[in-house]
């Protein structure tokens, strides 16, 4: 008895041994999935959204971390993803059809509302259409010609290709040939913006809803026509000044990190957080994910 206790014993220890050495083995050339860091360039648009939805996907899983660097516009996305130099980039419109044609998938994000922004001493909750063009044109030059407090409005501008003032023109056609005063500051970065716009409390301008969170002190995004800026009048046609941000890259030269990052985006979560910053999100798609 004491035998066959001693032989099955020396039977299953060899048969396990085998067994691990063979798992061992199996793991040893199963491919697995590396960590990446997935930097992604391009718009100051979506800048401050994907910083978010970088930060929270960053916590929820600890394989790969996803990085926003600071703009270089939708040309520098454009010409780091069709390079190679990055796998994928940050757009603040949809790519056009020339842009396309280069192997680029677009993916959106969401419709973020265009707001017009008063500085943190700004005490006019709401200005008009005609209003924005006066001011843009100098025919209003004081807060209190709005019923505000009395100061003067050091309006800032955004060059024509910027994608924020494109949202404008697309329904206040008055914007396509505006004719800015020459008190008015031109500036080429939301970040340049929202420095001014902390900077003097009496400023106003123009950009995406989701920028505001960049900002250090309390800008007050100013209903238009008494039409709050926000996700839900947008879905609803209320208000109408948007642009829709997005992200690209080759489906050729998406990796899992990549991947990953998209379907957090689509996720209930990353819908909550890009409502809560103002955005509607974009509807769930299914291709590359």
């Amino acid at each position: 008895m004491n035998i066959t206790i001693s032989g099955t014993t020396r039977l299953n220890s060899k048969f396990i041994g085998r067994a691990a050495t063979l798992c061992l083995t199996m793991l040893a050339f199963m491919p697995v999935a590396s960590a990446e860091t997935l930097v992604i360039p391009g718009s100051g648009n979506p800048e401050y959204i994907l910083k978010e939805l970088a930060n929270a996907y960053n916590h929820q899983q600890t394989r790969h971390r996803v990085v926003v660097p600071p703009t270089i516009g939708t040309s520098g996305a454009l010409r780091e993803v069709t390079e190679g130099t990055a796998t994928m980039g940050r757009v603040g419109r949809p790519l056009k059809g020339k842009e396309l044609s280069l192997g680029l998938i677009y993916s959106p994000i969401g419709r973020d509302p265009v707001a017009f922004v008063g500085g943190a001493g700004v005490t006019v909750p709401n200005i008009s259409t005609q209003q924005a063009i006066d001011i843009f044109t100098g025919k209003i030059a004081n807060w209190s010609d709005l019923g505000g407090k009395p100061g003067a409005i050091r309006a800032i501008g955004r060059e024509k290709t910027d994608a924020s003032l494109q949202g404008i023109m697309r329904e206040i056609k008055a914007f396509e040939n505006l004719q800015y005063h020459d008190n008015v500051k031109i500036v080429h970065l939301d970040t340049q913006l929202i420095e001014l716009l902390d900077r003097f409390p009496a400023s106003f301008g123009f950009l995406n809803r989701s920028a505001l969170s960049g900002a250090k002190t309390k800008l007050i995004a100013l209903q238009l026509d008494s039409i709050e800026p926000n996700a839900d009048n947008v879905d609803a046609g209320r208000y109408t000044l948007w642009t829709e941000v997005g992200l690209i890259y080759k489906e050729s030269s998406l990796t899992e990190a990549g991947r990953s990052f998209l379907q957090f985006i689509s996720s209930p979560q990353g819908a909550q957080l890009l409502r809560a910053n103002g955005l509607l999100p974009a509807p769930t798609q299914s291709a590359s994910r």
